[in-house]
């Protein structure tokens, strides 16, 4: 009764993660779901609006400005009378401050939309990293309760020979301790299976009404092989990538603020008209005045001796430069390392694939056929079940890395048409 309980466990694996409260997903739906319900991605969309509210407040003029006020208020007691004042200014910008504020407003749009792009394709690669893992967890399992299973058996056969006489007591507690500890290692896949579907819902908000609580991942780690070419990829990389275009992009807002600073050295006069009113003294034979006052203020430009500003902006636009430069240069070393990890994973699975997992399970089926009629001793089948047992397990390692590696070729290079 102790063995049937795991037993019963594992023929029930099959449904592991089709519970009602978990949705199945392959790996289009759940990026679906990554990029319409991410919050930190929905957060970062706010960002686009607020660049292209600086667009609309770059366009703005200075405001005038409205003068009211006494003059010539009697201090003395002598009769004077009272002048009221009225007057409006405005500021004249010259050098063409508005189209280079507009300007760097714009830069600031593309590069808010190159910044969005950029950090959706960061968190998508990151969430199929996790679809990865959640995949070949459920790979790992599989294989663990496959292999456990066959201990069970070879505990019932085990059993069976010793009640006919044919081992000794202590096969059977060898093989039994082989169970235990091979079952072991299942709850313990149970456990990583769990986590892994867990991490699955960091990228994801909360579930709409009516759906279930949880998702787990639907599809298998089988990515068909491809052939690149390397200068092509290099190419589209270079052109397309979102943080090339993010660095591109960062560069244009830096010229841009080299306008606007160069704009800024020229002195902006200020044009003022004003109307004074004289109320009449009858006692003093003085009628009513109104007089209209025109003036055109211009700033002594002290402050343009220097070009901190302008050289502090012509300095960034440099740096942006170089910085775009770089990011260039290291987004072609990139797309080349991630070429070659992905053939030498490529490689590896086709190593398994052809014959490696077939000649595994050939010397096991060997090996029992032998123990079976007492030419194999128990330790030796104990050992190729060690052995099938790993050689599988090195086969989902491979799939999975294989995996991890065209995910990362494919963020290199710009493209995304993966599906698991």
């Amino acid at each position: 009764m102790k063995r049937a309980i795991p037993l019963l466990a594992l023929l029930a694996f099959p449904a592991f993660g089709q519970s009602p409260d978990a949705r199945p997903l392959r790996l289009r739906e759940y990026l679906a779901e990554v990029e319409r319900t991410n919050l930190d991605l929905a957060a970062s969309r706010c960002n686009l609006p607020i660049a292209e509210a600086q667009v609309v407040l770059a366009r703005l003029f200075p405001d005038p400005q409205f003068t009211g006020g006494l003059d010539a208020y009697d201090l003395t007691d002598q009769g004077l009378p009272t002048s009221f004042v009225w007057g409006l200014s405005q500021t004249i910008e010259l050098g063409g401050k508005r189209g280079a504020r507009i300007a760097e407003a714009r830069a600031g749009v593309t590069l808010a939309e190159a910044q969005l792009a950029d950090f959706f394709e960061t968190l998508r690669v990151s969430a199929t990293n996790a679809f990865i893992d959640a995949l070949a967890a459920r790979q790992i399992l599989d294989r663990k309760r496959r292999t456990l299973e066959s201990v069970e058996r070879l505990v019932a056969a085990t059993e069976q020979r010793l009640r006919a006489g044919d081992v000794s007591p202590t096969a059977v507690w060898q093989v039994k301790v082989e169970a235990e500890r091979f079952r072991a290692d299942f709850v313990s896949a149970e456990g990583d299976v769990r986590a892994a579907d867990a991490a699955l819902e960091l990228y994801l908000g909360a579930p709409e009404a009516g759906q279930p609580p949880h998702v787990v991942p639907a599809g298998d780690l089988k990515v068909p092989a491809r052939a690149m070419q390397e200068d092509a990829l290099v190419e589209r990389a270079v052109a397309s990538r979102s943080d090339v275009l993010v660095a591109l992009g960062a560069e244009r807002a830096a010229q841009a603020h080299v306008g606007v600073a160069r704009a800024n050295r020229w002195i902006d006069p200020s044009l003022a008209a004003s109307i004074t009113h004289n109320p009449s003294d009858a006692g003093a034979g003085i009628p009513a005045q109104k007089a209209l006052g025109l003036t055109l203020s211009f700033p002594l430009p002290i402050s343009r001796l220097t070009h901190g500003e302008l050289d502090a902006a012509r300095a960034s636009a440099q740096q942006a430069g170089t910085q775009a430069a770089s990011v260039r240069r290291r987004v072609a070393v990139e797309v080349r390392q991630a070429l070659a990890r992905y053939e030498a994973t490529r490689n590896a699975v086709d190593v398994y694939a052809g014959g490696v997992l077939t000649n595994a399970d050939r010397a096991l089926e060997a090996t029992h056929y032998s123990y079976d009629r007492g030419a194999t001793r128990l330790l030796e089948l104990l050992d190729a079940q060690r052995t099938v047992d790993d050689v599988y397990l090195g086969y989902a390692s491979a799939l999975a890395e294989h995996a991890r590696a065209s995910v990362t070729l494919e963020r290199a290079a710009a493209m995304w048409d993966l599906e698991f």
